[in-house]
C-alpha cells in the first residue's frame, strides 16, 4: 500500500493511504485459478476510486486506464458482456 505522508510547518502532518496499485489488482485476478473468484475491472476500478487522484474520475474512465495497463503488461482483458 502506497502512503504520502505532508508535513506542515508547525509540527502537524497529513497522510493519506492509498490503495493498491492496480499492477498489484491484475496480477492477482491473473492468479486465481476458479474464475467465479476473479475480480472482474469494474471490482478494480470501483476500489481505485476511492484513491485522491481517481476520486474526480468516471468509473468508465479508470476502467479504461485499467484495460491499458493491463495491455502494457500482456494481459488480454475479455468482454464477458
Amino acid at each position: 500500500m502506497a502512503v504520502t505522508i505532508t508535513a506542515f510547518k508547525g509540527n502537524t502532518f497529513e497522510f493519506t493511504v492509498k490503495s493498491p496499485s492496480v499492477t498489484w489488482y491484475l496480477k492477482k485476478a491473473v492468479s486465481i485459478e476458479s474464475a467465479s473468484s476473479r475480480p472482474d475491472i469494474n471490482e478494480i476500478a470501483k476500489i481505485k476510486q476511492s484513491d485522491p487522484y481517481c476520486q474526480y474520475m468516471s468509473l468508465e474512465s479508470i476502467c479504461k486506464s485499467i484495460i491499458g495497463t493491463a495491455d502494457t503488461m500482456g494481459i488480454k482483458v475479455k468482454d464477458l458482456d
